[in-house]
């Protein structure tokens, strides 16, 4: 997979995305390179393992000495995953990483994050990482959670490349207010595994339904509608299956696109 990230050429009205798992992406535009939400280490799935993979990750963190930005959503391993930082630390001696501010200082203290290269992400405070640039947005994890300073422990992203606007929620469900920040985007990539009763029970915090994100990427006026964190673990998936029938239910016409374990997508503007 690297070589094919690093031999992929870009016109300016293209920008490639990589599918690394769950929620993790590698994107890239002109010169910039960035993964967010990468989880590249983690065993496979077996008897006795609730949290198991169900594929290996397509990339291993060590392979990463050419990304440009590390971008995190919040503190889940699954999303800031320790060994997969410090697998690019160990090889990559530029990446930035980009983390909410309100856990920051513990990636630094507990998973190895050099803080000279460290960026403290606030909600709405746009970041310029290369050719890209990124306003972090409040995600409410079932719920909004907030530090003493008023900081997000939750965050997506709104990123902003040669024109294409792109919003990866990172986990979210939707909350009186977010249509608003987020406006109208070109791509909407959010989670669609949902939450339940059920799943709060063995303490697996939800998020958008399948029903809610088609809604939620038709209201931005998506031209593309990337659904995610429904594939990694068996404990928290929704078959693929249910997708399409979901977006001709609730949002007819929109073009929306299911990821493999690494798959490569070009999006032309």
């Amino acid at each position: 997979m690297k070589d094919l990230i690093v031999n992929t050429a870009l016109t300016n009205n293209e920008i490639a995305f990589f599918y690394t798992g769950q929620e993790g992406y590698i994107l890239k535009s002109g010169n910039t390179t960035l993964l967010i939400d990468g989880f590249l280490t983690g065993t496979l799935a077996a008897p006795g393992i609730m949290w198991g993979r169900n594929y290996e990750a397509p990339i291993k963190p060590e392979e990463l000495d050419f990304i440009d930005c590390v971008i995190c959503s919040h503190d889940h391993s699954d999303h800031t995953d320790p060994n997969t930082l410090r697998g690019i630390v160990a090889v990559n001696d530029h990446a930035k990483f980009v983390m909410p501010a309100a856990y920051a200082k513990k990636t630094v203290d507990e998973y190895g994050i050099p803080e000279d290269r460290l960026i403290r992400a606030h909600e709405g405070e746009t970041l310029t990482l290369g050719d890209f640039s990124v306003t972090p947005l409040a995600s409410a994890h079932e719920e909004l959670h907030t530090d003493e300073n008023g900081d997000f422990f939750e965050m997506g992203y709104l990123l902003k490349t040669n024109g294409v606007t792109i919003y990866h929620s990172g986990d979210c469900c939707i909350y009186d207010g977010l249509k608003e920040k987020v406006g109208k985007v070109d791509i909407a990539m959010l989670p669609v595994n949902g939450r339940s009763y059920y799943k709060l029970k063995k303490n697996i915090i939800g998020n958008m339904t399948l029903e809610e994100a088609c809604l939620f990427a038709s209201e931005a006026e998506a031209k593309l509608f990337v659904p995610m964190h429904f594939d990694l673990f068996r404990t928290n998936s929704i078959p693929a299956s249910w997708i399409p029938a979901a977006v001709e239910q609730y949002a007819p016409g929109m073009h929306y696109e299911i990821f493999t374990p690494g798959e490569r997508y070009i999006y032309m503007k």
